[in-house]
């Protein structure tokens, strides 16, 4: 069944603007996608599975997500403060029949009898292989919840829906938030980069908010996103100054 839209890759290889994906250790030109893998090849074997997303690096994530858009028959992508007893619980829901990880992801018994593919933050180049094009199912975890949290589905469709499309600006655009791509704020923010074709600035776990900020302006960042509490933060760093966004919210 083709999808009711397009997919990221197309997004990717539609748009003739230069972009990156820049996390702290690594950075992606994202038009590479179009003849690159971070997923070792292995993207026809996770045709038609349900795959859980379960890397440790939001850009890993990221790159996994763009391969696997139209791909694969389900996404879920498990943040990176999922509780460990809850996984096994969420990996049944999901009826998963693989799992993404990262040289980082902790060990888990319940992604012992996944089919187990590593993705890294970098591109191998690969023959272009076509393959079955599906309406892929996103299932995103609930926040703020006792017990195990729930998984909400969604569409490409769906979740590109919010996003408005871009006006003209003398500036090309270079997104950042201080949010996890993982969850539905910062996911919102990785396809509006995406869909849009602008380049992202993703956080790292663990990162100085000075290293960030610093991050942010070296890579020229004019539109900004996070919560009261990450701005907050980044208030009282003296690296602040370093940053003029256009837009924050």
């Amino acid at each position: 069944m083709v999808p009711a839209a397009p997919t990221l890759r197309d997004c990717v290889e539609s748009s003739a603007a230069e972009r990156f994906l820049w996390d702290r250790a690594a950075s992606i030109r994202v038009s590479h996608l179009r003849h690159g893998t971070a997923l070792g090849g292995r993207c026809s074997a996770l045709a038609g599975c349900s795959v859980i997303i379960a890397t440790s690096s939001q850009l890993a994530a990221a790159l996994a997500l763009i391969e696997l858009d139209g791909v694969a028959r389900r996404l879920t992508i498990l943040p990176p403060d999922t509780s460990a007893e809850h996984i096994g619980e969420l990996v049944a829901r999901a009826e998963a029949d693989a799992v993404v990880v990262d040289e980082a992801t902790p060990a888990n018994s319940a992604f012992d009898l996944l089919q187990r593919v590593v993705c890294v933050p970098a591109l191998a180049s690969a023959n272009s292989v076509a393959l079955p094009r599906t309406q892929t199912e996103w299932l995103l975890l609930t926040s703020g919840t006792s017990g195990v949290p729930k998984l909400v589905a969604h569409t490409h469709a769906s979740l590109v829906a919010p996003i408005a499309a871009a006006k003209p600006s003398d500036v090309t655009p270079v997104w950042a938030t201080f949010y996890d791509i993982r969850r539905y704020g910062g996911l919102q923010i990785f396809l509006r980069a995406m869909v849009g074709g602008t380049s992202l600035v993703l956080s790292s776990a663990g990162e100085p908010i000075a290293d960030h900020l610093s991050r942010l302006a070296q890579h020229g960042v004019t539109h900004l996103t996070g919560t009261p509490s990450h701005w907050r933060r980044a208030l009282m760093s003296p690296e602040i100054h370093k940053i003029t966004p256009r837009y924050a919210r």
